[in-house]
Parts: C-alpha cells; structure tokens; sequence
C-alpha cells in the first residue's frame, strides 16, 4: 500500500514497519510489511483468512524538535518490533527533542508505548482520557493537554483540538498551514467511527460540529485538507480515487449523519460486528457511525420535538412553527429559546459559551432579534456576547457585574408585568425569584405555555436567593397565572425531553416550602455540597437545594 506524497517517494519497511511519506518531514508508520499485510483478505468463499487491523502512527520532524503521533498496536508477531520502531524514528527525528501525543487511550494506539518509556522523550496526554492512567508514565516526562495545546516545532504548529464521541478524550492533530489532520479513531478511518454509549454519542453531535467550525477558523482550505485517521487500510473501503484520502468532505458527511440519526432518518444496515453495542452502521456518503439501533432510536425520540439546526455550540429543534428550543452540551444541556413575532423575535437565554449564537438563530428566523435572559447565571448569558443588548430583571445586576457585564453590551431592566410586543404575539414577564433574586419567566398565553429558566429547576431547584418564604410567594403567584390563563407547561433552563415544568410541579413545590416552613418535612443534610447549599428536599420527583439555616428564616 503507497500513500499519495509530496512528490515521488517509495515505502519503505523497517521490521514489522512501513513508512511513507506524506509530506517534507511528515511521515506516516504502519505496523504492517510484505508478510503481515493491512486490512483483510477473503477466499472464494468470502470466508476471512488474514486480518490485520494496522494501526497509524504520524511523525511530524521540526527545524528544532519533532512530534510522534500515537503508538500503534502493540506488536507481537515481530520479535524485533520496539527496536526497529526506535530505529526509524531516530533516524527521522536526527537528535531533537521528541514528544509523543496521542489522540485517545485505546490499545491500539498506546499499543508500543513500553519501547519509549525508558527513553529520553516526553509525554503529551490528552486528559480526559489519561487523567486515572497516568501512573503508566515517568512522572517527569508527561503533561496532559487539552484542547487549542500547540506545539511549536519550530517551522512547524501543530494544534490539538478536542473531538470527544469515540473516547471522552479524543483529540486530533491539525498541521497548521499545511491542511493536514491526523485523527487517529475520531471520526472514523473507513470502517466508521466507533460510539460505545449514549454519552459518547451525545458528545459526538457536538463534537464534529466543532471541529468543521475550528478548521474554517484556522483557515483550512476545504478542498485541500487531508485526513489520516489511526486505521488507515480502512480507507479501501470506500472505494475512493487512487491517491485520493480523506477530506473536508468525508467530515461534512459525518455531521450530515448525526442530523439524520437526530432525526431518527439515518441509512442503517447491520455491522455484523457481533458487538451488541456496535450493532448498526449509520451512513451518509463516505460516512459511517457504527452504534447500536436501541441507542439510535431512543435518542432520536427523547424530544418530542423535532430536530431542525445544529452547530458546535447549540442543536434546535421546533416546538411549533414560530418557536425553537435550543441546548447546549457544557452545563446539563443549558437551554435557549426563540420566539418568532410578525415583527420580531425574541431569544431567550444564551447558554453558556455559544459565540455564534447569532447565526444559529438567523437560520431559524429572519426577523430582528432582541435578547432577554431568566437570570444572570452564567449557563445561561454565556451568548450575550453576540448581541448588542440584552434585557435581565435588575435584581440580577450583581450577578453581571465585574467581567462578565463587559461583555453583555447595553443592558436594558425588566419589569414585573412586562408586555413585549413581538408583533401579533405578545410575551408577558413575571417576576419569580427565589433561584437567584432577579428570575423571570416569560409567558405566552396564546399559545398556553412559557420558559422558566432556573426558577422552579428543571426537577433540581437550587435555592441561592431567598427563603423558602420567598419560594411560597413564587411558587404561589405563578401557579395563580397559570390556573388563570391556562398555561399547560414552563419550557425549563435546562430542557432534556421530558421534564417540562407543569402547574403541578409549582404547587408540589409550593407544598414542599410550606411543609418545611412548618416542622412537617425535613430536610437531607448534604455537607459535601460545593455551592453553599448543605441541604435538600426530594419528592414528587424534584429536588429543592438549600442553605440551612439561612433558608428556613
């Protein structure tokens, strides 16, 4: 197998290895040679006879040090397999300072680590994934990196960037200036990328977003990027050009079928893996997912509403035909809304780092925007930055005073009974403090719902302003607004399918304060609590977290 290089170059194996040339100074190792071929091969029959699931190593060889990306699979068919892998990269490297990174912590890519563990080179970890096996390496030789780590070869960048899904630490390797990527599992060399859990897919749906959107920032040319992933055999089964690898194409083909799996409309046919968690292939172009048909189904259906826009930041989905709901995947999946007028449409909350949020809501509406927020918390004004104003309750002014009011533009205040005029739909403000001392929620009456933000706690309600008191006197209003004008349901800060808030929430809320307040229900301690609130009250399927004795007065 010969990689397509920069100008004439031969393979060239070193013991059980075969190096390639992919550019001046960048090579790429395989743990194959002419008596242990990559990949598979078949009888008549179509009954496998030779497999070797080769795995990729890349060196990237500075004017003043060097970079070894993973270490393959650990070999046991070549007695000779460490030293030859030393022997080739001494040769490449010339006597620079070598680092090895890796893209993730699976076997197959750590696999020749003990070959270097008593050599002179250092470590480079992602953490996520090295973080609880740190032990395995010399304590003074290894760091762990997180995503936008560069490392300056000198001539040469190369920049880490986070794409957790496979593993919770899967980085790739941007070449900068040279539109090559190494991506080791990813997204994918061929066969799929491999998703063990639902965690690791919701990772994923966020993930390959953010990476299109690094890419477009570093200024990758999309017709020049190459991808070498950590399998690079699988690519024969894609039948692509001769010379041709993997692009920004294939990458766009992987996000392409996360929105069709988010829409439960994905391409499926069995993997025959015999893995009952890797048992389908998902498919869209050139790209394969490579979960299991329960997981799919089931996160394809945990909203009832229907997925309409996803970037790196935030997924959308429709609650009607003028309103969207929006989360986002740093903090228990932080929740925006946007509510579309004949005029204009109003987003509500801005999540927690989402620095394009602006044009993710003009791809659902073209009406001017204005901003307003439940809370000053910060999961939930982290967008603000991209708007000009924005609007809060000013009980929450000193929740944005310091360096976050920096960055939120022109502030306007809100007002109890507040009515925003949205054009032939009007949103009503009510005051409901007892999360924070400025919490709002906005009601639509037409429609019979509203978005509560914080305030009645996505089933944990956390009481950081106020006593229970003042909970009573929340929970007691809100539920007068809702009998009267026929709200069904709050739309939370924190919205994940199926916990809405509901008139019954508010009054088992209600109860619980008024129970507490009482003697006629007791509180669980909880002194481990990191944000001050050392107590809580659980039932009716809500929490309700607390500082005692402050609250209780």
């Amino acid at each position: 197998m010969t990689l397509a290089a920069c100008g004439p170059a031969k393979d060239v194996e070193v013991g059980p290895y075969t190096v390639s040339v992919i550019g001046k100074n960048v090579y790429h190792i395989q743990d194959y040679n002419h008596e242990n071929p990559a990949g598979e091969e078949f009888d008549a029959e179509g009954k496998l006879t030779h497999f070797n699931n080769c795995s990729d190593i890349y060196l990237i060889v500075g004017q003043q040090e060097a970079l070894l990306i993973d270490l393959s699979n650990p070999i046991d068919w070549a007695d000779n397999a460490a030293e030859s892998l030393r022997a080739l990269v001494a040769e490449r490297v010339a006597g620079k300072p070598l680092t090895i990174a890796f893209t993730h912590n699976h076997g197959d890519h750590t696999g020749m680590l003990p070959a270097f563990l008593e050599e002179d080179v250092r470590f480079a970890l992602p953490e996520r994934d090295f973080r609880r096996l740190a032990e395995r390496f010399p304590a003074d030789k290894y760091r762990f990196i997180n995503e936008g780590e560069v490392f300056d070869l000198g001539g040469y960048q190369v920049e880490a960037i986070a794409v957790p899904g496979h593993t919770d630490g899967s980085t790739v390797y941007l070449l900068k200036g040279q539109d090559l990527l190494f991506t080791g599992d990813a997204i994918g060399s061929g066969h799929g990328v491999w998703i063990f859990n639902e965690n690791g897919f919701n990772q994923y749906v966020s993930a390959v977003p953010h990476l299109i959107a690094a890419l477009e920032e570093r200024g990758v040319n999309p017709d020049k990027l190459k991808d070498y992933g950590g399998h690079y055999w699988q690519k024969d089964w894609l039948n692509l050009p001769k010379g041709r690898e993997l692009g920004m194409d294939y990458i766009c083909d992987m996000k392409a079928v996360l929105d069709e799996m988010e829409a439960g409309k994905a391409a499926t046919e069995p993997s025959n893996l015999g893995r009952p968690n890797l048992d389908t292939y998902f498919r869209h172009g050139l790209a394969i997912v490579t979960w299991n048909a329960a997981g799919a189904e089931k996160y394809a259906h945990q909203y009832a509403e229907s997925f309409v826009y996803r970037d790196a930041d935030i997924v959308f989905r429709q609650i009607d035909e003028h309103t969207w709901e929006g989360n986002g995947h740093l903090v228990y999946n932080e929740s925006v809304y946007v509510v579309e007028g004949n005029d204009k449409a109003l987003v509500i909350d801005a999540g927690t780092s989402m620095p394009h949020l602006d044009k993710a809501v003009k791809a659902l509406t073209d009406k001017p925007v204005m901003l307003a927020v439940t809370h000053g918390h910060g999961d939930h004004v982290g967008g603000a930055v991209c708007f000009p104003e924005v609007w809060i309750h000013p009980a929450d002014t000193a929740l944005i005073s310091g360096g976050r009011r920096a960055y939120l533009g022109t502030v306007h205040y809100l007002a109890d009974g507040e009515v925003i005029d949205l054009g032939g739909r009007q949103i009503e403000v009510l005051h409901t403090p007892g999360h924070t001392s400025g919490s709002v929620t906005f009601f639509d009456k037409e429609h019979h719902y509203g978005f509560s933000g914080d305030a009645f706690g996505s089933t944990n309600l956390l009481l950081f302003a106020g006593p229970f008191s003042t909970l009573i006197e929340t929970t007691s209003r809100t539920a007068d607004y809702m009998q009267k004008n026929g709200i069904t349901k709050l739309y939370p800060g924190h919205y994940h399918g199926d916990n809405p808030e509901t008139l019954q929430r508010v009054l088992d809320e209600k109860k619980m304060s008024e129970e507490v307040l009482k003697g006629k229900r007791k509180g669980t301690q909880d002194p481990s609590a990191s944000n001050g609130l050392n107590s809580y009250l659980y039932d009716y399927g809500v929490y309700i977290r607390y500082n005692d004795p402050e609250a209780l007065k």
